[in-house]
């Protein structure tokens, strides 16, 4: 599209065209262009629709843009813009949704437009200076609260709503923050009291758990002897119930012979009445099939008797019916006659009523034709007299209100004092730029601190879940490497105190042992566990020979010594090992295998004194075999246990130095985030205190500008002001005298017809009675008429039905006598095979009584034969379950005894996993322990740790962190109040300020709107009142009296006076705070010619202070216009600019006139 430039010179210029070309896309690129986003008010769907989208010659574009120039010589814009002598705004909007504004070709935002416009009339959603099509009625017909807002703009009260909204989002941020502030704090307070008893019940802990360990480790022990002395007295027991259990299982064998014998008789003498049930089951069977079929033919007799009687009751009660349907039926149709007469004479009454109704109504038309006569010639003096009353009554009062509002204003004018605010608002200016970098410089080293301080909580964090899964992990090691220790020094008879004491003797307390000196391969522990079993334990000498020749006497139990020097294995079952040499010669001449089939086949081929054994340990020889232990043995895995435990230590050493390190990483990061927490809050302190200065210096900045702009523009105002109630003053006593000189000649003839229509009225209104009497008559000839219309027809279609229900009685009737006859023929037929039926029943009867004779004569044979096996069942059960007693009793011994083994064996493994030595342990057992006493002690114990609830261990270094946090969100919380009262203070200084510029504006504004009304009128008053006394919230009603009217509402008003009201309400807004222009859409289309002349004086003589630009169709405002510009559409969808200078236009027009009569001439 190609770009269009509107040029606007003067202060008058008009925009015309047909409907439809676009006049209107000037109104909406200006408000596009200055922030409006509503769709609604664009008259647009979407936002891309301000994008030229394409005609059928053109093609679309991807970007539309605005841009407005303002020329600001004279410098009436204040601010950052004031030293600029033109200001451009510019919008850009592209396809893809960005949307860009500009100020003097920068960028910017949307808001800094906002802005720049507040309080000018362009500024916020009550735009006064652009008035559209239907703007004019929805103002003057706004709600009070919606025309304050009105007010408000005129005032510049927009620009302190938006500070005090702002003010107060900040207030509600600040509440937020301290509310959240004090939840915190709530928070630690609750977490300090907890901590703070946590710390005291982790003291607590420490020791009780300290005494439970040593309770449940001395208890075990006590369950550990008394297991040893249980198992003595299962031994015995269990040798006693094997001899019983012999004895039951003979006696079992006897009694099944007897049962099995008794069982077979059984059989044979239930088979047999088995067969004699079967005849007795088909003789009652036939006897059942013939009662049944007797049976259904005595059911078909009953059913057709019924049948009968109830066709006949049926056959009785359609006869009475008919007879009472044809007494209706006669009844019927002589009503009928009686309705059909009334009808005819009710259709003669209204033809009456009618007539008279007639007449009485010419009367009354021609009494009506009068009066309107009248009231047309007496219409215009008593209107006259009365607009005449009513100037009067305005001039004389606003004559008062101009001397009271002269003598306030020149008071007012005096006491205004506009330097030292100047002086005070650059110094504040010259602190808050100070300020503002200084907050910069702080806030940016803030962000900085925060990101480092939250990358080393990060670490700190990290580090402090690494050291906990490391001390886990050491803990369960060090756990699991203790129980194995225990396990693998019971297995070594380490704890054995007899063969200890030997070996200190000896000195061979520190000998090596042959567990910890071999080395297996993987998968051949259990082979050589088992070859070397009772060895393991044996210490290893390098002179083992002079030190057994040394030996005089050796431990009951037993002992092995083994020469300690090192060898290698050369085959068999010493490939797989490394250790001693003595071991690897024995181990040497043993044979391996993979599995057993493998073993048994090289045993079979084994020389005397070989053997071979496989990998899981079975050992064989040429005629003998020894397979290894099973379960849990504590004797068993010494050798693959001696291996982990090797593991395990060097696991325990690696974790006890990463628990070392990581101590000492966390550590350093705990210190390193103590310091740099110290510093932000000293930091932020510091922050929020420039924070506060600044926000109490841009209070008071603003509250100083606010007041210097208000006491400037103010000392203007009263100047305009002044001069113009002193020349109203002289001209409103001239009309005054004018005025009350009309009024009292149009009096005298208003008195006049008021007399004459007086009587006329009553006359008429006697006239309209005979109408309202005549008319009431006909009404009720015919709802008389209508209801005897209506219950004729009633009346016929209730005869017609009777007859039709008659005719369909009879065919009823004639079908129920069929039916009877029918059905009587029927039950005679079903009396026949009744006899039939009886005699087969009788004679079935006496073969089922044969029958069942028979079978109980062999029932009672066979229950002799049941009684014999019962007896026989009852012995072998009686032997089976003494038998099964017995095993039960042996392997309830065995399981008991297998129990107590297993119990004892699992008392050591946990006697272990406690820490204690075993042997000491039970040395040091108190000879008076009991296991109730000690488990009262234990419970006791458990008692209080549970009363101590969760233990947190780490309450002590938790209390410390929780106690410092607890201190800085004291001091952001003592910030926070601060600064809430400092916003809070502001807030009631721009009320004050506002209520101040509100009460100044609305009078300035009422006094305007007073002055401007009968003007534009030619008379009449209107004036603007409150709805309330806060003047922060009061609404602002307009009332408006146009001559002749006394409405009590604006809302009583025309269209064309809704819009002549309006327009004076606007340019008394416009005379109070012009805007840099006014745009109005066809304003002047409700008005007649005459107030669309009054209408252009306003404007004319407006515009010497404001710039109109007005779209219309109406000629008389053409002519007002110093400049027009036609917008035409040649092009479908494409509108064209044709601009033209009014005044160069009259003067060419003359020149060219005089040129053509010199011609003549």
């Amino acid at each position: 599209m190609d770009p269009t430039h509107l040029p606007l010179p003067s202060n008058l210029t008009g925009v015309v065209g047909p409907n439809g070309c676009g006049k209107s896309n000037v109104i909406d690129a200006v408000r596009w262009v200055l922030g409006e986003t509503s769709m609604k008010n664009l008259r647009s769907a979407d936002a891309e629709d301000v994008i030229f989208n394409g005609s059928k010659t053109r093609k679309p574009v991807g970007r539309a843009s605005v841009e407005l120039i303002f020329d600001n010589s004279d410098g009436q814009v204040t601010g950052p813009f004031a030293a600029y002598s033109e200001i451009s705004v510019r919008r850009e909007l592209m396809r893809d949704g960005n949307s860009q504004y500009y100020l003097n070709s920068r960028k910017c935002l949307k808001r800094d437009v906002t802005d720049l416009f507040l309080g000018t009339g362009l500024g916020g959603k009550n735009q006064y200076a652009i008035i559209e099509q239907g703007m004019v009625s929805r103002m003057i017909e706004a709600k009070p609260e919606e025309l304050r807002q009105w007010l408000e703009e005129a005032a510049g009260i927009s620009k302190y709503k938006d500070r005090r909204k702002e003010t107060e989002s900040r207030i509600r941020g600040t509440r937020e923050n301290l509310s959240r502030l004090n939840d915190l704090r709530s928070e630690i307070q609750q977490r300090l009291e907890v901590l703070t008893k946590q710390a005291a019940n982790a003291e607590k802990y420490r020791d009780f758990k300290a005494q439970e360990r040593q309770l449940r480790a001395e208890i075990l022990a006590l369950r550990a002897k008394q297991f040893d002395e249980q198992g003595r007295g299962h031994e015995t027991a269990i040798a006693e119930f094997e001899q019983a259990t012999e004895a039951a299982r003979s006696n079992v064998t006897r009694t099944e012979e007897a049962r099995v014998a008794a069982e077979i008789e059984q059989r044979v003498q239930a088979q047999k009445l088995a067969d004699e049930q079967s005849k007795v089951y088909e003789a009652e069977a036939g006897l059942a099939r013939q009662e049944q079929s007797l049976q259904h033919a005595r059911q078909l007799q009953q059913l057709k008797v019924r049948e009968l009687d109830q066709l006949n009751r049926q056959l009785a009660e359609l006869e009475a019916r008919e007879q009472r349907e044809r007494q209706r039926l006669e009844e019927s149709a002589r009503q009928l006659t009686e309705l059909e007469q009334q009808v005819l004479s009710a259709e003669e009454h209204e033809a009456a009523a009618q007539s008279a109704l007639i007449e009485s109504e010419d009367d009354a038309h021609e009494e009506q034709r009068r009066w309107d006569h009248f009231q047309q010639d007496a219409e215009t003096p008593l209107s006259q007299t009365e607009a005449e009353r009513v100037r009067v009554q305005q001039l004389e009062r606003a004559r008062f209100q101009g001397e009271e509002r002269l003598k306030r204003l020149e008071a007012e004018f005096g006491a205004l004092n506009i330097g030292p605010a100047q002086h005070s608002l650059g110094e504040a200016d010259n602190e808050l730029r100070l300020l503002g970098d200084e907050l910069a410089e702080a806030e940016g080293r803030l962000q900085t601190m925060d990101e480092t301080l939250q990358q080393l909580r990060d670490e700190r964090a990290n580090a402090e879940t690494a050291l906990h899964e490391t001390r886990q992990s050491l803990q369960s090691a060090r756990g699991r490497m203790s129980s194995l220790e225990t396990l693998q020094q019971a297995a070594l008879r380490q704890d054995d105190a007899e063969l200890n004491q030997w070996l200190r003797e000896q000195q061979l307390a520190d000998a090596p042992r042959l567990a910890g000196a071999l080395q297996v391969d993987s998968g051949w522990e259990a082979a050589v566990e088992q070859v070397l079993e009772g060895l393991l334990q044996a210490p290893l000498l390098d002179d083992v020979e002079s030190r057994i020749a040394r030996i005089e006497r050796a431990p009951k139990a037993g002992i092995a010594l083994l020469g300690g020097s090192v060898g290698q294995g050369s085959g068999g079952l010493a490939a797989k090992v490394s250790g001693p040499q003595a071991v690897l010669d024995w181990l040497s001449g043993i044979r391996t295998a993979e599995n057993a089939a493998e073993a048994a086949s090289i045993a079979a081929q084994l020389a005397p004194g070989e053997s071979v054994i496989t990998a899981d340990g079975l050992w064989r020889g040429r005629h003998w075999a020894r397979y290894p232990k099973r379960g849990d043995d504590a004797g068993s895995g010494v050798i693959a246990r001696g291996q982990l435990l090797k593991q395990l230590k060097v696991q325990v050493e690696e974790q006890q130095q990463q628990v070392v390190d990581r101590e000492r990483v966390l550590g350093e990061l705990r210190g390193r985030t103590h310091a740099m927490e110290q510093e932000r809050r000293d930091l932020s302190s510091k922050f929020d205190q420039l924070r506060h200065r600044q926000a109490q210096k841009l209070a008071f900045r603003q509250a100083q500008a606010v007041r210097l702009e208000q006491m400037q523009s103010r000392a203007e105002a009263l100047t305009q002001d002044i001069e113009a109630l002193r020349e109203a003053r002289e001209q409103q006593t001239q009309e005054l005298e004018e005025s009350r000189e009309r009024l009292l000649s149009l009096e005298q003839i208003a008195q006049e017809l008021r007399d004459k229509r007086a009587a006329m009225q009553q006359n008429l209104q006697r006239k309209r009675d005979l109408v309202g009497r005549a008319r009431m008559g006909v009404q009720q000839a015919q709802q008389a008429r209508s209801q005897l219309q209506v219950n004729l027809a009633g009346r016929q279609s209730a005869q017609t039905a009777l007859e039709q229900s008659l005719t369909e009685l009879a065919a009823t009737r004639e079908n129920l006598l069929l039916r009877r006859g029918e059905e009587e023929e029927r039950a005679a037929e079903l009396n026949e095979p009744l006899v039939g039926h009886a005699e087969q029943v009788e004679q079935s009867r006496a073969q089922v009584e044969v029958a069942r004779e028979a079978m109980r004569a062999l029932r009672e044979a066979s229950e002799t034969v049941e009684h014999a096996l019962r007896s026989a069942v009852e012995a072998s059960r009686a032997a089976e379950l003494a038998k099964d007693a017995a095993v039960e009793k042996l392997q309830q011994a065995r399981l008991e005894f297998e129990s107590l083994r297993a119990h004892r064996e699992s008392l050591d493994a946990q006697i272990a996993e406690t820490g204690f030595e075993r042997q000491a342990l039970f040395d040091g057992l108190d000879p008076d322990a009991t296991l109730p006493n000690w488990e009262e002690q234990l419970a006791t114990t458990v008692r209080r740790i549970e009363r101590l609830g969760a233990i947190n261990l780490a309450a002590i270094q938790e209390l410390e962190e929780a106690q410092a946090r607890e201190t800085y969100l004291a001091d952001q919380h003592a910030d926070l109040h601060g600064a809430l009262e400092t916003l809070e203070d502001a807030i009631r200084k721009i009320d004050v300020e506002t209520r101040e510029l509100f009460r100044q504006t609305f009078d300035k504004v009422d006094t305007v709107f007073r002055d401007r009304f009968p003007k534009l009128f030619g008379g009449g008053e209107a004036y603007l009142e409150l709805t309330g006394d806060n003047l922060l919230e009061t609404g602002v009603r307009v009332m408006a009296r146009p001559p002749g009217k006394r409405n009590s509402t604006i809302h009583l008003l025309s269209g064309g006076e809704k819009a002549m009201t309006a327009a004076a309400l606007l340019l008394a807004l416009f005379q109070l705070n012009p805007a840099p222009f006014c745009l109005m859409d066809e304003v002047d289309a409700p008005l007649d010619d005459a107030n669309v002349g009054r209408f252009c004086e306003v404007v004319r003589e407006m515009s010497q202070n404001v710039q109109f630009i007005i779209i219309t169709h109406n000629k008389i405002t053409m002519e007002l216009a110093q400049q027009l510009h036609g917008v035409t559409m040649q092009e479908p969808g494409v509108s064209r600019l044709v601009s033209v200078d009014i005044e160069q236009a009259v003067e060419l027009t003359t020149q060219t006139e005089t040129q053509q009569s010199g011609m003549g001439t």
